[in-house]
């Protein structure tokens, strides 16, 4: 995801930043495996 150094500063940022970051890759990954039809009938299974 070409993440690089962190922006923000203190720990309780940084922890902020990479859960975003961890969720993005982990949302991309589902993308990658199931496919965007199957992403949005689970979101609307899940609702």
């Amino acid at each position: 995801m070409n993440q690089g150094a962190f922006l923000m500063r203190r720990l309780e940022n940084v922890r902020g930043e990479f859960s975003l970051t961890a969720l993005a890759y982990n949302i991309r990954r589902a993308i990658t495996i199931v496919g965007i039809p199957g992403m949005i009938a689970a979101l609307q299974a899940w609702d």
